[in-house]
């Protein structure tokens, strides 16, 4: 069996596209015969689980299992990546921000300190079956989220903790521009913070 990350885009942001906790555990439940679900984390889409179908093909499963349970929902996509692959991209998150911020950077939830302001650092993975490249180290800041750079499937990135500042475009749109830029890639991205992602994966 294949254990997978699944991070859906776009779920419960800005009091749109709305599904519950119990309604996704129905949802999953619903198709138990092709999914183990391991863990389902807070509100926003996060699972870990195993099968023995494909990443893409998981991703295929779990969207139309959602969609089938709530037909309101307008989902972009989902992002899918090895417990591995999130693990690496955590902990060089921490290491990029443990260099770059010091004491101001605070390892048990991934906030950053900014004069009166924090922030909180997680990851954003590009929606299947994109792929980003390499790892590379960047640092980009705009008025509500920083792109610090990626690692291998992974971008890093941090949002600005504030009222109406979510992890959707707000966070991932600055760092798929940048991509578009340097390697002349056009991805969707989804995002989720590094204390969220270490719960899933724990």
């Amino acid at each position: 069996m294949n254990k997978y990350v699944v991070l859906v885009c776009g779920l419960n942001i800005r009091n749109h596209n709305r599904i519950t906790m119990g309604e996704q555990r129905a949802a999953l439940e619903a198709v138990a015969n092709e999914l183990a679900v391991t863990r389902i984390v807070r509100d926003k889409g996060s699972y870990l689980l195993t099968s023995d179908h494909t990443g893409p093909h998981v991703v295929g499963v779990i969207l139309r299992a959602l969609v089938t349970h709530c037909p309101n929902l307008k989902i972009p996509g989902a992002a899918v990546a090895s417990p591995e692959a999130v693990d690496n991209g955590l902990a060089e998150l921490a290491n990029v921000l443990t260099v770059k911020y010091g004491q101001d950077f605070d390892t048990k939830d991934y906030g950053i300190k900014f004069g009166g302001d924090v922030w909180r650092a997680g990851l954003a993975l590009p929606l299947s079956p994109g792929e980003i490249p390499v790892k590379r180290p960047l640092f980009h800041k705009i008025k509500n989220a920083i792109v610090l750079g990626w690692t291998t499937g992974c971008v890093l990135v941090a949002k600005r903790e504030a009222k109406n500042v979510h992890w959707g475009n707000t966070v991932t749109d600055p760092a798929s521009r940048l991509l578009k830029q340097l390697d002349s890639l056009v991805l969707q991205l989804t995002s989720r913070s590094g204390k969220v992602l270490r719960e899933l994966v724990s």
